[in-house]
């Protein structure tokens, strides 16, 4: 297994489905719309495509692999760079996306 975090530079680039997603669901007045995150989460999913919920899936997951260990205020800044005006407070947030993820279907 490569260990693809210890030469990891962030290209929003890199992820064009959370580059869709983020800002289109966790944008300045989200929540306005949603309670939570996981709220907006739950309503793409609703929404999405089988397709659209993979690919956001995959590129959520390699995110968070790959900043894994690093400081909190990194991932923040990643979704700031991403489209997202939603910043998590703490590690269980971005674990909730895990979880909604984890069990979507696509």
């Amino acid at each position: 297994m490569t260990h693809e975090k210890e030469n990891f530079s962030f290209d929003p680039g890199h992820f064009p489905a959370l580059r869709e997603f983020l800002p289109a669901y966790l944008h300045q007045d989200f929540r306005e719309e949603y309670d939570s995150a996981g709220d907006a989460l739950e309503a793409f999913l609703s929404e999405a495509s089988g397709d659209e919920i993979v690919d956001v899936r995959e590129e959520w997951r390699r995110l968070r692999r790959n900043f894994a260990g690093k400081p909190f205020e990194e991932i923040q800044a990643a979704l700031g760079q991403l489209g997202s005006a939603w910043l998590p407070e703490n590690e269980g947030e971005l674990k909730d996306l895990d979880q909604i993820l984890t069990r979507a279907e696509a």
